[in-house]
């Protein structure tokens, strides 16, 4: 199973890169392949239905159809495994 992610951060590289490489590699372990891309928050509305799930790192105001979750237990430690199996859930849909 292939899914496309977005992942966001205030700078488009710092935290979203730490936070894609735990996703993908937990995806993997439950047989989903991630092709993915980094962005930054203010980029989110014209990226909107352009994955299956957005995964951010900073609060985001705008609402999009595209199903998002931010990933701040996956940089705090806390809830980390909580979140990532609802990011399977989510993606398994």
């Amino acid at each position: 199973m292939k899914k496309n992610v977005v992942f966001a951060c205030s700078s488009g590289i710092a935290t979203s890169t730490v936070v894609a490489e735990k996703v993908v590699e937990h995806c993997k372990d439950h047989g989903i392949e991630v092709v993915y891309q980094q962005a930054i928050i203010g980029e989110l509305p014209s990226l909107d239905n352009s994955a299956d799930l957005i995964v951010v790192t900073s609060q985001v105001e705008t609402k999009l159809n595209t199903p998002l979750v931010n990933a701040l237990p996956i940089i705090t430690g806390v809830g980390e495994e909580e979140l990532l199996d609802k990011i399977i859930k989510l993606l398994k849909g």
